[in-house]
C-alpha cells in the first residue's frame, strides 16, 4: 500500500458509489436517485437514527456558523508514482477548534471534493462529490456518497442502490484513517504526503 491515494481514487472514479447527476444539497442525508442506506440491525436502528439525526444537526450548525479558515495548496510529491494530483485543502475552525476539512483535488481523468466533519476531534461524517471520465471529458460521470460515524465507527452510509458501486469496508476505513491524519496535519507538505502517497 505504498501509494494508496491513486488506487483509492481509481476505485472511487471507476464506480465506487454509482454515477448520477445529483448536486450536493444542504442536508447531509439527501441523495437523489434512490440512495440505499446501509443495513442496520433492527435492535440498533433506533439508536442509529438518533445518532444520525445528531450528526445532521451538527452538520447544519457547522455549515451555518461563522467559521475561520486556513487554506493549503497540495500536490503529489515527486517521489510518488503518477498520475500527478493536486488540489486545495481548506481547514475550518469554530472558535479555534477544527470542525471541517474540505479537500478539492484533481488529476487528468477526474476531480473530487471531500468534506470531513469532526465533533470533539472525532470524525463524524464524510461527504464525497466526485466526477471522473476520460481525458476529453474528465467530469462525464458524477456521484455522491455519505458516510456517518460515531466514535470513529461507521454507523450509516448512503450510496447508490446498485451494490456494484458501493465502497468496500476497507476503503471506507482507509478514508477514515486519512481524515484522522489530515486532522493532525499542519502544513502543505504533510497534507500532500497524506493525500498523494501512503507513508
Amino acid at each position: 500500500m505504498k501509494h494508496y491515494f491513486p488506487v483509492l481514487w481509481m476505485v472511487l472514479f471507476l464506480g465506487s458509489c454509482g454515477a448520477d447527476d445529483a448536486k450536493r444539497t444542504d442536508e447531509a442525508g439527501s441523495v437523489k436517485n434512490g440512495a440505499a442506506p446501509s443495513a442496520v440491525p433492527a435492535s440498533h436502528s433506533g439508536d442509529t437514527a438518533l445518532l444520525v439525526a445528531g450528526i445532521r444537526s451538527e452538520f447544519e450548525r457547522i455549515n451555518q456558523a461563522p467559521l475561520t479558515s486556513r487554506r493549503f495548496n497540495w500536490q503529489s510529491p515527486e517521489e510518488c508514482d503518477p498520475p500527478h494530483q493536486e488540489g486545495t485543502a481548506t481547514y475550518y475552525y469554530d472558535n479555534g477548534k477544527l470542525v471541517k476539512i474540505h479537500n478539492h483535488g484533481a488529476e487528468d481523468h477526474g476531480e473530487w471534493k471531500e468534506d470531513y466533519y469532526f465533533r470533539n476531534g472525532k470524525l463524524m461524517f464524510i461527504y464525497l462529490d466526485n466526477a471522473y471520465g476520460g481525458a476529453a471529458n474528465p467530469t462525464a460521470y458524477k456521484y455522491q456518497c455519505r458516510y456517518y460515524f460515531n466514535g470513529n465507527q461507521l454507523i450509516k452510509k448512503l450510496e447508490s442502490t446498485d451494490p456494484e458501486y458501493h465502497l468496500e469496508q476497507d476503503r471506507i476505513d482507509l478514508m477514515a484513517r486519512v481524515a484522522g491524519r489530515l486532522y493532525t496535519a499542519t502544513d502543505s507538505t504533510a497534507i500532500s504526503r497524506i493525500l498523494a502517497c501512503e507513508e
